[in-house]
């Protein structure tokens, strides 16, 4: 399939986000160097519309707003479920006894994917989904619990390893969405899940890839396209 312009949807790992520990601030990892191989390999231009703390409701609404101001191209890859799968950690620290919903409940998060998958279709434009990066329950829980009450997360939340399955449950949604509406998958997951070296592929916050990950996954992205474009 050839094409000749992409655009990406997603939310921090699209944009790249990782923790720098020596500037103690997030920074963006340049991809440069993959969206040039693409360009000059395969003739593809790139433009990432992705955003820090998307969920896919807003992407729903960026796409949205990005088609009503004339997007042109004719792939777009989908990289949403990490933000969707989290907790307002302050609510449950605060009420550990209660019924916390995820920003996006599963049901929610599937009907929204799949208008997503029908609009760019109407458009001419193939939707390519992305299942999402593992991540590192101890180290996420150990960031977002700071200035927390800990015991109280800890009641609620019963099993620190749950935070890694809610998400992974997310992962899956996408893969089951993907494979319900006929749609390429791009795994991000699998890749670094077999690699040993693992938590050094993840940053402090325990979510974001380092820029050792974002290599991996990056040349997970080359890979494909390179299969998806030649085919």
């Amino acid at each position: 399939m050839k094409t000749s312009k992409a655009a990406i949807f997603g939310d921090s790992i699209m944009r790249g986000a990782y923790w720098h520990e020596e500037s103690q601030g997030y920074k963006i990892w340049n991809n440069t160097r993959y969206i040039q191989n693409l360009a000059e390999h395969l003739g593809v231009d790139v433009v990432n519309y992705s955003q820090m703390g998307a969920t896919v409701e807003r992407g729903e609404t960026k796409i949205d707003n990005a088609l009503a101001a004339g997007l042109d191209c004719q792939t777009a890859f989908l990289e949403y479920g990490g933000n969707d799968s989290d907790f307002d950690w302050a609510a449950v620290a605060a009420d550990p006894r209660g019924s916390h919903q995820p920003r996006t409940a599963l049901p929610r998060f599937r009907q929204s994917y799949l208008r997503i998958i029908e609009t760019l279709r109407g458009r001419g434009i193939q939707p390519v989904l992305m299942s999402l990066p593992p991540i590192d329950s101890r180290r996420y829980f150990q960031w977002f619990s700071q200035g927390l009450d800990g015991e109280a997360l800890r009641s609620w939340l019963e099993d620190l390893d749950s935070i890694y399955r809610h998400q992974e449950a997310y992962s899956l949604e996408v893969e089951r969405i993907a494979a319900a509406a006929g749609c390429p998958l791009v795994d991000l997951r699998l890749p670094l899940l077999l690699r040993r070296d693992l938590p050094r592929l993840l940053c402090t916050d325990g979510i974001h890839p380092s820029p050792e990950g974002y290599h991996v996954i990056w040349q997970e992205i080359e890979k494909f396209c390179y299969d998806f474009w030649q085919a």
